[in-house]
């Protein structure tokens, strides 16, 4: 069974570069070494197999979603008020970071595919803190240019729902949204809230 969390504020930022410090505090909270991301809202997705040595990770590939059916180490993925989304099966978990680009270039959808490649069946998901469709408002260019290609991202006004958007898109998973926004929250990093570069996480492992 997989096992998830999320970081606060309370935690410390995780924004790039890591602290060494506080990446041992999350292998020690999980349990287990800890592999991160370099985000850039692409749409590549990277299998992870064991790359470990005296239990570090030895290499952070550039890509927007984690897959892995290791039980030696747990994916992280970093946001402020985009989605953190948690997919696991009983043999293989995804983190996937999923914005407004990450749900046109469907993201979530190749890390989905790929986690069947590796043997998953049953395939369920969880997101964590992120910008609520009542906060995520865009300007009329984006909102048309968003909505057209995935209609029930559209809220009132110019305000776009991403969960509803990757519900949506990857309506085959069942999905948890622990319905915490990170604008209307003290607790979370929020880019739109106050521009802090800070970043939570969300991270899982078999």
């Amino acid at each position: 069974m997989a096992r998830l969390l999320f970081t606060s504020i309370e935690f410390g930022s995780l924004s790039d570069p890591v602290d060494l410090e506080q990446k041992k505090q999350l292998s020690t909270l999980i349990g287990k070494p800890v592999q991160f991301m370099k985000q850039s809202h692409s749409d590549q997705v990277i299998s992870i197999s064991t790359d470990i040595t005296d239990g570090q990770i030895n290499s952070i590939p550039d890509a927007d979603a984690l897959v892995s059916d290791q039980s030696n180490i747990a994916l992280a993925v970093r946001v402020a008020d985009c989605l953190p989304l948690l997919l696991y099966s009983t043999a293989v978990v995804a983190a996937v970071h999923v914005g407004r680009k990450g749900l046109l270039n469907k993201v979530a959808l190749n890390a989905v595919a790929q986690m069947r490649s590796l043997g998953a069946e049953k395939i369920s998901g969880t997101v964590g803190p992120h910008i609520c469709g009542n906060c995520y408002e865009v300007d009329s260019q984006m909102f048309a240019e968003i909505t057209k290609t995935h209609p029930a991202t559209a809220g009132r006004g110019n305000h776009l729902n991403l969960f509803a958007g990757l519900a949506a898109q990857i309506s085959d998973v069942e999905l948890l949204n622990l319905d915490i926004c990170t604008k209307e929250s003290s607790d979370y990093y929020s880019h739109r809230r106050d521009g802090q570069p800070g970043r939570q996480i969300g991270l899982i492992c078999l």
